[in-house]
């Protein structure tokens, strides 16, 4: 029988640079914000797609220096992979702001 390793081997920031992984990374933003501002009142006074855009951008700025991006190359691919993980998770806190979910 084979064991689940307590800490996958496989998730790691290049992962991050993948289609994938970018829509993994809008999932984990967007949860991020709703626990931030559910959990901590000064974060309800700042737009939900401002957090996204700032949680992620921190994201891929980590991401880019893990796999350490040393050529404009690899700096446009970090850049692309946030531009799409930033549109999908602002565009989701715009339409829960909206409460398009909730009817």
């Amino acid at each position: 029988m084979e064991t689940i390793p307590v800490i996958p081997d496989d998730i790691t920031f290049a992962v991050l640079l993948t289609a994938a992984g970018t829509g993994i990374a809008s999932g984990l933003v967007t949860g991020l914000v709703a626990l931030l501002r559910a959990s901590m009142p000064v974060f309800m006074s700042i737009s939900g797609a401002a957090l996204a855009f700032v949680l992620s951008a921190i994201l891929y700025v980590l991401a880019g220096i893990a796999v350490h991006v040393d050529s404009l190359d690899r700096g446009l691919v970090v850049f692309v992979a946030w531009l799409t993980c930033a549109t999908a998770a602002v565009g989701i806190n715009q339409v829960i702001a909206r409460g398009a979910l909730t009817k």
